[in-house]
């Protein structure tokens, strides 16, 4: 088996020897103190006192502004202490970069060569594009786009790939980990430039997609992948407030509470290059499809033949195969970014080195894990699958992947859909020069054929539980780089009232405040117990509601994961505003006999299951077994403060459904004005996994 960590200390000790930060031999057991630069001074002054590096690069710094309001520098900036990991370019690589974009100055906006007539509007740009705001050596960080974004919101990200460590995977790192007193350099020989380009556009470059590039401006889809900024004033409000949300009563006796400080929308594109669509082997039709009319053809077998021809037509099959293709929200293949399609890599740390939110220690690698994204065709999810549990696949991403009960992998094959299954998610496919981030998403290849078959996914992929962690409920927190983004001075963030589409506050809006609490630490069986570290939660008198995932059709129990505390209030949930069921006081203890909550230990199976059984006929379902919460494997099923409310049964339908909750507290407590509601996580269940004594959910 590959070596990951072996592997990255060789690479580092390699580029440390090769640049001279070291006079040691190459070995793996290098000792820490002889690992890295240390200079003890701020990255600003060590950049200046090595002009005959740097010197280009702090031009640039003092060039560039923190803020459009603001007239400090970046250079000042990193004059202060604080955090940050700076990708500093060489001299060389600047006036690289230079002399390329001076050669079509009416695009770039750069006439020169000579670093001193750069404009500070794009003098900003570059430096904000090289400046992460908290500190990250390269032995600490895992392949992949690092946990925190760059000043300009774009991912950075870290790759071994080629035998070296490259950034972007186009910089090669020439001197590491450069350790001064507030953060850490990495040299760098080639200046970061993401790309500017929609999605759309970045598709039709590449002459691997021809087809799909096709497809998607015949289709007319280039339109809506042309989005980007849905508000643009809402930079300038937030701006204008200093980030801050200062005038709520709520937020203050909360603490601080930050707005996001953009509104955007992101795509996540799988496509299916011309090399596998011309493979007659790869459909069940046999046929080489080559042309935009193969693709219908195709397409036709599942959406049907309507609007033959009219591509553009919201009902031609071509142009539904497409909007499958397209995910509503920017996905990163390794869920160490800030919205992966998987959380995986992710750590934060807490009080103590016992304690933190860990992926890789909270979600043991003894379950899959699993998400489920909806797509651009109407009323459809799109599974992604990490299948730990199936060494065949493992390591890989899987679309679609039909497991049983939800947790243990079965590959699934209904007639025709054979040759669609397994379709996994190739990382990078092998384009010389290929970039798969663009401005407004990301793009990501895949090997098989994708197509929604609605038989096959109510009757086999979707028919298990289904979990949603409260953060992947809303694309919006995905898209504008909120979602277990790493902030070590912002945990909180507000949600203003129509933030998102699928969160509405009712009645009025400032006796609702909508918080998201990002992944700080778990906090074992005596603290607050999370899914995937993060939660949200609303105080004041509130009364809001959202937009539950778009199902198929059918029968189904939802049920609502919660922390016990004595902060909470007492909730009224409703489902398409309707009462369910008495409201519920989230204060109450999980051993109050109105729940029924047991300790498992020194039972047997039978006793479990039957104290299981009168849990549930009370509304109630302990935490799931698959989350632990600390290093001695106590699980959240363990843990008396992690509750599931069953919320009830409900034919849904096509179409939206909202869920709904309402503080109907009569006496809040004394010196307080206001009381919380938490969310972990949302299960939708079908009834017949629930119903089937032969294959009983399991505790996962």
């Amino acid at each position: 088996m590959f070596n990951f960590k072996f592997f990255k200390k060789a690479l580092v000790c390699a580029t440390l020897c090769i640049s001279g930060v070291i006079a040691t031999s190459c070995v793996d057991d290098i000792p820490e103190e002889n690992r890295f630069t240390w200079t003890g001074e701020l990255i600003s002054t060590y950049l200046e006192k090595n002009p005959e590096q740097y010197s280009s690069f702090v031009t640039i710094l003092k060039k560039a502004n923190i803020s459009k309001k603001a007239q400090s520098s970046l250079f000042k900036t990193l004059s202060t202490y604080g955090s940050y990991t700076c990708f500093a370019p060489t001299n060389d690589a600047i006036y690289k970069f230079l002399e390329e974009q001076s050669a079509n100055p009416e695009k770039t906006g750069v006439y020169s060569t000579d670093v001193e007539q750069l404009d500070d509007s794009i003098a900003t740009e570059i430096a904000k594009n090289h400046i992460i705001e908290k500190a990250y050596k390269t032995i600490d960080t895992p392949d992949g786009p690092f946990p925190k974004n760059s000043m300009n919101r774009r991912t950075i990200e870290l790759s071994t790939a080629t035998g070296a460590l490259m950034i972007d995977k186009t910089s090669k790192i020439i001197e590491l980990d450069i350790e001064t007193e507030n953060g850490v350099i990495q040299a760098i020989d080639k200046v970061l430039n993401p790309s500017d380009k929609k999605i759309h556009e970045q598709i039709i470059q590449y002459k691997e997609f021809r087809l799909f590039g096709e497809a998607i401006m015949a289709t007319g889809l280039d339109e809506m992948l042309d989005l980007y900024k849905i508000d643009p004033e809402y930079e300038n409000l937030i701006e204008d407030h200093g980030g801050k949300l200062e005038s709520n009563k709520y937020v203050k006796a909360e603490g601080k509470a930050y707005a996001p400080v953009e509104r955007r929308q992101r795509y996540t594109v799988l496509i299916e290059p011309d090399e596998l669509l011309a493979d007659e082997n790869n459909n069940h039709l046999g046929i080489k499809i080559l042309t935009i009319e193969d693709l219908e053809k195709l397409a036709q077998e599942f959406y049907g033949t309507e609007a033959s021809g009219d591509y553009k037509n919201p009902k031609n099959a071509l142009h539904q195969y497409m909007l499958y293709h397209i995910i509503d929200r920017q996905l990163f293949y390794q869920g160490s970014a800030p919205g992966g399609f998987i959380m995986e890599n992710f750590y934060v740390g807490g009080k103590d080195e016992t304690a933190g939110f860990s992926s890789e220690t909270n979600l043991p690698r003894t379950f899959d894990r699993c998400d489920y994204f909806e797509t651009m065709l109407p009323y459809t999810l799109i599974k992604v699958t990490r299948p730990f549990t199936n060494p065949a696949l493992s390591g890989e991403l899987v679309l679609n992947y039909a497991q049983e009960q939800g947790t243990y992998c079965t590959p699934g094959n209904i007639g025709k859909m054979e040759k669609y299954m397994n379709v996994c998610v190739i990382e990078e496919p092998e384009i010389e020069d290929y970039n798969y981030i663009a401005l407004n998403g990301t793009i990501y290849t895949i090997n098989k054929i994708l197509v929604y078959n609605e038989d096959e996914m109510t009757g086999n992929i979707l028919n298990e539980r289904m979990r949603w962690d409260v953060s992947s409920l809303f694309p919006e927190m995905t898209n504008n780089l909120l979602r277990w983004e790493e902030n070590s001075t912002n945990k909180t963030t507000y949600l203003p009232d129509g933030y998102s589409d699928r969160l509405v506050v009712n009645g009025v809006v400032d006796n609702t405040v909508i918080l998201y609490l990002r992944p700080t630490e778990s906090v074992g069986l005596g603290g607050y117990p999370n899914y995937m570290g993060d939660e949200l939660l609303a105080l004041g008198r509130y009364d809001f509601k959202y937009r539950i995932p778009h199902v198929p059709p059918g029968n189904y129990e939802i049920r609502f994961g919660y922390s016990v505390s004595n902060l909470r209030a007492i909730t009224q949930f409703y489902y398409d505003g309707k009462v369910c069921g008495i409201p519920i006081d989230m204060q109450l203890g999980s051993k109050d006999p109105l729940i029924g909550w047991f300790e498992d230990e020194g039972l047997g199976e039978d006793v479990i299951k039957e104290n299981d059984k009168a849990m549930r006929n009370r509304g109630y379902m302990k935490g799931p077994a698959s989350c632990v919460l600390n290093k001695n494997d106590d699980s959240m099923r363990k843990s008396e403060l992690a509750l599931r409310k069953i919320v009830g049964t409900f034919n849904i339908t096509k179409g939206d459904h909202w869920l709904r909750f309402k503080n109907v507290t009569e006496n809040e407590k004394s010196g307080e004005n206001y009381l919380q509601f938490n969310q972990d996580y949302l299960e939708i269940v079908p009834t017949s996994v629930i119903s089937n004594p032969a294959k009983p959910e399991d505790q996962n």
